[in-house]
């Protein structure tokens, strides 16, 4: 694609960043009065119930072919159900810096398998860009306090490869079907997968909701989770996987730059100095990154 043509899918996939940024913070705030793996169930549910009722009102019905349904239903599991409930387990062992520096390393599992499955180039600009997102994180959640585990660690290591993996599992699917009829497949994957994962792993008295919460749950999975995995799903038919996964590094900026705003907390000159290299890189990455 020249650089015109990626304009559209760039934009969709920086504001799908900035609105799972604000994401962040109403997880974080949700945390307090429900488990991680019941919103996960919640919000995906919300999504399937969505998506399935446009597809039965504007195409009668959900159309995927039967060959198609296992690369549907993994997408599906993994990117809406499976790989949260893990990167919220290893949070929880770690901390949410720690995280973050360990979910930078999505664009290395990404640009390998751009590599494998798509022979796509690993160019020495794409390896510099990588390299100097994974910095900026540093950087950003250095003044954070890292709490390290093994376990932990390496949850958080599969998290991040099992993103990259939905990234290159889906991205075929974006030319076979058209957004709403995939992502309500998707959607109700992952709601199959998560309702067991939540009934078994939620303690009793561990949900405290208020009117409050339910609005924001509302709200985040309208906004952040359906509309953003539109937006999503877009720039992967139309990006490359390189692409697209080094923006994952744009989260914690956009999660630092909410956290400013809503609750005045500063940054510190190294923390603008790591959200101006990561956001150096993906420019670069945007620009020349496909080239050299």
């Amino acid at each position: 694609m020249d650089n015109t043509s990626k304009i559209k899918p760039l934009l969709a996939i920086i504001a799908v960043n900035f609105a799972w940024g604000f994401d962040f913070i109403a997880i974080e705030y949700l945390m307090n009065y429900m488990p991680a793996q019941v919103l996960t169930m919640t919000r995906t549910m919300i999504g399937a119930a969505v998506m399935l009722v446009w597809c039965l009102v504007s195409k009668g019905g959900l159309k995927i072919k039967r060959e198609d349904w296992p690369r549907v239903f993994f997408s599906g599991a993994v990117g809406f159900s499976i790989y949260f409930s893990i990167e919220s387990m290893g949070t929880g062992m770690t901390s949410a810096s720690f995280s973050s520096l360990i979910m930078a390393t999505v664009p290395i599992f990404g640009m390998i398998g751009d590599r494998l499955f798509y022979g796509n180039r690993i160019t020495v600009t794409k390896v510099i860009c990588v390299i100097a997102s994974i910095a900026g994180v540093y950087l950003l959640v250095s003044g954070e306090p890292m709490g390290i585990n093994f376990k932990g660690t390496a949850l958080m290591l599969v998290a991040a490869l099992l993103w990259a993996l939905y990234i290159i599992i889906v991205k075929p699917l974006y030319d076979k079907y058209d957004l709403p009829t995939l992502l309500a497949g998707m959607f109700s994957s992952g709601a199959i997968v998560s309702i067991p994962i939540a009934v078994f792993t939620t303690q009793p008295g561990t949900i405290n909701l208020n009117i409050t919460c339910i609005a924001i749950i509302i709200a985040t999975s309208v906004v952040c989770i359906i509309i953003g995995e539109f937006g999503y799903i877009y720039s992967i038919g139309m990006l490359s996987v390189t692409m697209v996964s080094i923006f994952e590094n744009v989260l914690p900026v956009t999660a630092v730059v909410f956290s400013l705003i809503i609750f005045g907390n500063m940054l510190s000159g190294i923390q603008i100095a790591g959200g101006l290299i990561i956001m150096l890189s993906v420019t670069v990455m945007a620009i020349w990154g496909e080239k050299k």
